[in-house]
């Protein structure tokens, strides 16, 4: 059986194996746990602990935060579109406008349902059209389902202008297994990714890295890359350690997966991006929203852990 509890901060979907935390504050996840053989919870989300925690520190790392319209860096802030040129940048890192203007939206609960398959929640936020240089009115409603295959989370775009508009999507959620990421491996569909110039901004080649076609360990390995997916296997990533594996399974509107290990090296970022970095300038990935259409974007994520004295799998099923 399925549950959800909701309160003026946050919703909770929980089965007997499995619980999700959604903050209203930036629409984030903010705990992902699944109960393990042992009888406790692990919660795989590098957390906050509590909303205003989150309000007050989200830029400092972006945990968690949603990235739209654009992910990543645009460079300089500056992009052209249609003809015309636009600066903009709510948030920068160094000279780069970052991250998107959506991370730090109120959302409000707009639709709700539990039943013995799933429980599921829908949230909407609108952008304010508080930054001058991206002056295209749009909404965001995200949908979080629960259910005996994971977590499973879908976005809506649609632009409610008169003209068309420029769009990227992404997370910027950051896992950890405990302990550091030197202890766990990782494996990506992927055996190609982008080129970066200095400023972590593609420079317009494709570089081949496979480093992670298999389950190789993290152990000294520092990322901030941009991997392009191959989609030749079910998951695009998997994280294991310490009992624990994460799968992650985007569809084709997230064909990216920036990937960045913080220097406290207790967590990883795993970043689902439907464009590349600075797409609105590269074209990357770019997708150009005509008035009155939507775009969906969707992923799921997915945790088991091993029972200690068998090989059998614990999945969080009931």
């Amino acid at each position: 059986m399925f549950t959800l509890k909701t309160d003026n901060d946050r919703l909770l979907l929980a089965s007997p194996d499995l619980r999700a935390e959604i903050y209203l504050y930036g629409g984030l996840l903010n705990r992902y746990e699944i109960r393990r053989p042992d009888g406790t919870w692990f919660n795989i989300v590098k957390a906050y602990d509590t909303p205003q925690h989150a309000r007050k520190s989200l830029t400092e790392w972006f945990r968690s935060g949603k990235l739209s319209p654009y992910a990543c860096r645009l460079r300089h802030g500056k992009y052209s579109f249609d003809g015309k040129a636009y600066q903009c940048g709510k948030f920068k890192l160094a000279e780069h406008a970052a991250h998107g203007l959506m991370y730090n939206r109120e959302f409000a609960l707009v639709n709700s349902h539990s039943d013995d398959q799933s429980a599921e929640v829908e949230i909407r936020a609108d952008y304010a059209q508080d930054d001058s240089g991206y002056p295209f009115p749009f909404s965001l409603t995200v949908r979080y389902r629960l259910s005996a295959d994971g977590l499973s989370i879908r976005s809506t775009v649609r632009n409610q202008g008169a003209t068309a508009m420029p769009l990227a999507d992404g997370w910027h959620p950051y896992f950890t297994l405990g302990g550091k990421a030197d202890d766990w491996s990782l494996e990506i569909d992927s055996s190609k990714r982008l080129g970066f110039d200095a400023d972590l901004v593609p420079d317009g080649s494709m570089i081949d890295d496979t480093r992670f076609q298999t389950t190789s360990s993290l152990s000294g390995i520092e990322l901030d890359n941009s991997f392009f997916l191959a989609r030749s296997k079910p998951a695009a990533c998997t994280l294991s350690g310490n009992g624990l594996t994460l799968s992650i399974y985007p569809d084709a509107s997230y064909p990216y997966l920036q990937i960045f290990t913080p220097p406290t090296r207790d967590s990883i970022a795993i970043e689902n991006l439907s464009g590349a970095p600075d797409c609105f300038n590269n074209g990357l990935g770019l997708i150009k929203l005509n008035a009155g259409e939507e775009a969906a974007f969707e992923t799921r994520y997915h945790i088991a852990a091993n029972r200690p004295s068998t090989t059998q799998i614990f999945t969080g099923k009931a």
